[in-house]
């Protein structure tokens, strides 16, 4: 459900929304969608001048001509061939040796003062600025705590000379913005620079779970470019544990792969390589990663000139990474591959295909183990499996992939579904409106869809004017609002529909009714005026956990606060967040705030 609230003039021309259903508040004009796609940029061959200010050299040169390999429309310039051990990875560390050697110089040269680092139980540690490390203090403390931490929150107390402003991360396909938090997430390795708040994360805590997966998806990259010799563009943590992308030409991996996958990921995590982080310039980043024109693509268009980033190694792999990371390979004690698919560069069918190599790890083989049988007895509770036994539902991949078939028996339970959302709608002073499938592009140019979603869509031409599937509800209960003057007695306005929606997904991400093209939902705006907030999104938790406790599902909640791209004042935005953060304190649920 969303609700938006509603200021209406004598012509009802000022409007502005509150996505309550994610807890965001909202702004005026038309919904603008979520996702975008980057546009890619032409692939150059050119070699670039570094000059000495920027450049870290343990030379007495002053300019290095290093030859830079990019893409050409989201393509690998020419053809590819891989191979084991290919000769990128010694040149790689000859450049990476080479900076590091003088950031390690300028390290020494940074200001040894004492600090003090205040813990969660108040007391406080005695260190030394850009010496001591978390690790460090964790030892002071236990051994135990020592092996079991896997990264730190660092809270700054006082504001230090920051060697990374302004430092960009460049390590993924889209520019989403970070949660801004009070402390931040710190390599246990990494020493501490002043006074500071320190928190010491495990495994159990899902910052240190992420940590931990993302550093196994840096080993696994290691073991992938080693053994195969291709180019890596992407490894994150995700939900249930990684992956990691490579582009490898027209070769193709599969699960006969996975055993020699894993044979060098265990070759690695018994060399107990060190994690190490090294600020770089742009010009440094492009110098080191000049022979993988993925890389050189997140470089040219995520770090600005005059701007830093942050690299780390392990083993012989060199990565662009915000990181942080464990403090050596050795921690990652049971790892295993789990599946693989392709993906397309930047999720774009134009652009390359990669092949993606999934996994999951521990910090022992034990909860590996439990792990495993936990997905083993999810198989068999799989919804995929259970329509197929019961004669549910269907999908044909030749006919209409990603669409779902239902049987008679299927639609039973899909219209006992519908009717009790529609009582429960009902019963809550919703009515139900139908809008058109098909839309002109012009609907989704004023909502923004157009511009931020497009690929996303089904779009064709008619007589010579550009339509669309619409892929959300918001636009057309919009026009439904906007279609005669409104006046403020009519607030709040509750809309429902069922409306059949379309949106292209990539075919490599289809999963079952989770992930399919063609779907309906139990779609609900609210237009609302703006004392009107707290009680209209009181109401829909209420109704939210009705219908989640009905069917025994488990939830979070959390108040998304105004984003950095916003419409409205923010002065509406603090109003409208206080309404949400007083109805979710009314709930006596426990909450958390994302920012």
């Amino acid at each position: 459900t969303r609700v938006a609230a509603a200021f209406p003039t004598r012509n009802s021309s000022t409007k502005s929304s509150l996505h309550a259903g994610q807890f965001a508040a909202g702004a005026a004009g038309l919904l603008a969608a979520a996702g975008s796609r980057r546009v890619l940029r032409p692939g150059v061959h050119r070699s670039v001048r570094l000059p000495a200010s920027t450049r870290r050299a343990s030379t007495a040169s002053t300019v290095a001509e290093v030859e830079i390999a990019g893409l050409v429309d989201g393509r690998f310039p020419g053809s590819f061939t891989a191979s084991p051990q290919p000769d990128f990875l010694k040149r790689r560390l000859e450049v990476w040796d080479r900076l590091w050697q003088k950031a390690q110089a300028e390290l020494q040269e940074k200001p040894k003062q004492a600090i003090q680092v205040t813990l969660p139980d108040g007391s406080v540690r005695e260190a030394t600025s850009y010496v001591t490390t978390p690790l460090e203090i964790a030892e002071g403390i236990s051994k135990r705590l020592a092996a079991d931490a896997v990264v730190a929150l660092v809270e700054l107390t006082e504001p230090v000379d920051d060697s990374c402003a302004p430092c960009v991360a460049a390590d993924g396909e889209d520019d989403e913005e970070e949660e801004e938090t009070k402390g931040q997430l710190w390599d246990l390795t990494r020493p501490l620079e002043g006074n500071c708040k320190l928190e010491l994360i495990k495994f159990d805590d899902v910052r240190g779970r992420d940590t931990f997966w993302h550093s196994s998806s840096h080993v696994l990259g290691a073991a992938l470019e080693d053994t195969f010799g291709g180019h890596l563009t992407i490894g994150p943590a995700v939900e249930g544990g990684f992956y990691y992308d490579m582009y490898l030409g027209e070769q193709r991996l599969s699960d006969a792969n996975f055993q020699e996958i894993e044979k060098s990921v265990q070759q690695l995590r018994q060399s107990n390589a060190p994690f190490e982080r090294m600020v770089i310039s742009r010009e440094e980043a492009l110098e080191l990663f000049a022979q993988n024109p993925f890389k050189v693509d997140l470089i040219q268009r995520k770090v600005a000139p005059g701007s830093m980033t942050t690299a780390y190694r392990c083993g012989d792999l060199v990565d662009l990474c915000r990181g942080p990371h464990l403090p050596s390979t050795a921690r990652v004690k049971a790892f295993k591959v789990t599946k693989n698919s392709s993906a397309y560069w930047l999720a774009s069918a134009d652009n390359d295909s990669l092949q993606r190599i999934y996994g999951v790890s521990f910090p022992s083989e034990k909860l590996l183990k439990a792990h495993l049988r936990r997905l083993e007895e999810a198989k068999e509770r799989d919804h995929r499996r259970v329509g197929k036994q019961q004669g549910l539902f269907f999908f044909d991949a030749v006919v209409s992939p990603g669409s779902c078939f239902w049987t008679s028996y299927g639609a039973r339970i899909y219209n006992r579904l519908q009717e009790l959302m529609r009582a429960e709608y009902r019963a809550r002073g919703f009515d139900e409106v139908i809008t058109p499938n098909i839309c002109s592009a012009e609907l989704f140019k004023r909502s923004g869809h157009y511009q931020n979603y497009r690929e996303d869509m089904y779009g064709f031409e008619v007589e010579g004017q550009e339509w669309y599937l619409k892929p959300m509800n918001c636009p057309g209960h919009c026009i439904i609002f906007d279609s005669r003057p409104r006046s403020y007695r009519e607030l709040p306005i509750r809309m429902a529909d069922f409306g059949v929606l379309h949106r292209n997904e990539l075919s490599g991400t289809l999963s079952g009714l989770t992930r399919v093209r063609r779907f309906q939902q139990d779609d609900a705006h609210i237009f609302c005026r703006e004392d009107q907030i707290k009680s209209e999104v009181t109401a829909a938790l209420s109704f939210v956990f009705n219908i989640y406790e009905l069917f025994g599902f488990e939830f979070s909640l959390a108040l998304s606060t105004r984003p950095k791209k916003a419409m409205g004042s923010v002065e509406l935005w603090q109003r409208a967040e206080e309404q949400l953060q007083q109805a979710l304190e009314e709930t006596g649920k426990p909450w958390s705030l994302k920012k």
